[in-house]
């Protein structure tokens, strides 16, 4: 038991503080009350109001395929946007009632994960690239509290990672979600 301890406070020290939460966030109350337990949290997205620092995290469904190893991919079903500096919700929207873009069909299948970009990528590959992410999301959040600019270069290497990894069949979903964000990092 110890060493299983010790493994998951190694872990928990080299995860980024994106990647905490969005482990974490299954855990809050309001996720446990509104949310589907077998929903996945999608890839986070940074909100600057009024000086203050938001992340709004997409839930999306899935279930698994007859084809081992692949996951059938729903749009996003609802959004959380939390204070960025605590952790505190600030707002919840089921996405089936309110759609942001109601051109979208937001409750049928619309891919399989992994998509053809990564599917020649081993686990280890995929997990090293998404944690590389996952820090420039908490470099990206540090920045924008700062009210410092974005190198091209940082913003570039952040765009071919995201471009990667996320599942090119929910784009237009993300883009409905925050049209301006993704319009700067996604192709």
């Amino acid at each position: 038991m110890i060493v299983k301890d010790q493994a998951t406070s190694v872990a928990e020290q080299t995860a980024s503080r994106t990647e905490l939460l969005i482990k974490g966030v299954r855990k809050m109350p309001f996720f446990r009350q509104t949310v589907p337990q077998e929903a996945g949290v999608g890839w986070p997205i940074p909100l600057r109001k009024e000086g203050k620092i938001y992340v709004t995290l997409p839930f999306f469904g899935f279930s698994p395929t007859a084809e081992a190893g692949r996951t059938q991919l729903y749009p996003p079903l609802a959004i959380a946007t939390l204070d960025w500096s605590n952790q505190v919700l600030v707002e919840y929207v089921n996405l089936r009632f309110r759609p942001p873009a109601p051109e979208l069909d937001w409750t049928k299948q619309v891919g399989t994960f992994p998509h053809p970009g990564i599917s020649q990528m081993t686990v280890r590959e995929y997990r090293q690239l998404r944690q590389e992410l996952l820090s420039m999301y908490d470099q990206m959040f540090d920045l924008l509290g700062q009210n410092n600019p974005l190198s091209p270069e940082w913003s570039q290497r952040f765009s071919d990672l995201l471009n990667t990894l996320v599942e090119p069949p929910l784009i237009p979903y993300y883009r409905a979600l925050n049209p301006k964000f993704f319009a700067r990092f996604l192709d």
